[in-house]
């Protein structure tokens, strides 16, 4: 089982590599229903993964100079705020049973993988719709700018999830960056936010297995090299719309999985 898990690893890196997306969508799934690890567990360890995965990728760009501070900081500082409120003191405070009655119950780990299976749907829509961001008029809006950034810290912060696929449209069209400052922009910031959530929400986290983590992480940004390579020997628009009807897939799974048992 070690050894499917580690190659998985590899697979999702890979993906990142070749969409630029994936990393958080797949690895909380994996960690729920390969690993059984509780839906607390898995959205943390998925925090530190895609927290050092998307920190290699800053710092490539950081040497390429394709990061903008100042819309960076702006979207940070409410999106780290929220997030470690979120994860340090709200996700602890939910109960694990939230709703009862003779004929149904909804658990914590119901409620937050029903979520997570939404949020995957938006990243699938968000993969396949026709993006017009060139043709849109940027305005840069501050106070818009840091209300999305306060909005993906509370998501990222329940769900382990977040990326690029909610960071990147908001620094373009509300920022006025262009696409490729737009991407390096945002692992900057989720690589902060992802690592802050996680150390926020470490104490929750009973026996983290260390080792297991940093050969997770290892495989993928080996993966994310491998696919970075291979961009220009495949058709990545096509591999991107393949795999937002596999998460699709998944995303359904899921709900089916976590509500048909109810």
């Amino acid at each position: 089982m070690e050894l499917i898990t580690f190659v998985i690893a590899f697979l999702i890196g890979a993906v990142m590599g070749l969409t630029g997306a994936g990393g958080s969508i797949l690895a909380v799934p994996v960690f729920t229903y390969l690993l059984r690890l509780d839906i607390i567990t898995a959205t943390g360890y998925s925090l530190f993964v895609v927290g050092i995965t998307s920190l290699v990728g800053a710092i490539k760009n950081v040497v390429q100079k394709n990061i903008e501070l100042k819309p960076a900081l702006y979207f940070s500082i409410p999106s780290l705020t929220t997030v470690i409120v979120t994860r340090g003191t709200i996700v602890p405070l939910i109960p694990d049973e939230i709703f009862s009655s003779d004929s149904l119950v909804i658990e914590k780990q119901t409620l937050l993988l029903g979520l997570f299976a939404f949020l995957i749907f938006y990243a699938a829509y968000s993969m396949l719709k026709k993006k017009k961001v060139q043709e849109i008029k940027p305005v840069f809006d501050i106070k818009r700018l840091a209300l999305q950034g306060a909005v993906l810290g509370v998501i990222m912060g329940l769900l382990g999830a977040g990326g690029g696929f909610m960071v990147v449209p908001v620094l373009v069209l509300i920022a006025g960056m262009e696409m490729k400052k737009a991407i390096g922009t945002s692992l900057m910031i989720i690589s902060v936010n992802a690592l802050s959530g996680f150390i926020a929400g470490a104490s929750g986290l009973e026996n983290i297995d260390w080792i297991f983590l940093v050969k997770f992480t290892v495989l993928m940004v080996a993966g994310i090299l491998t696919g970075g390579y291979m961009t220009s020997k495949i058709d990545s628009q096509k591999l991107k719309t393949g795999f937002a009807w596999f998460i699709t897939g998944v995303g359904a799974y899921i709900l089916v999985k976590e509500f048909l048992s109810l």
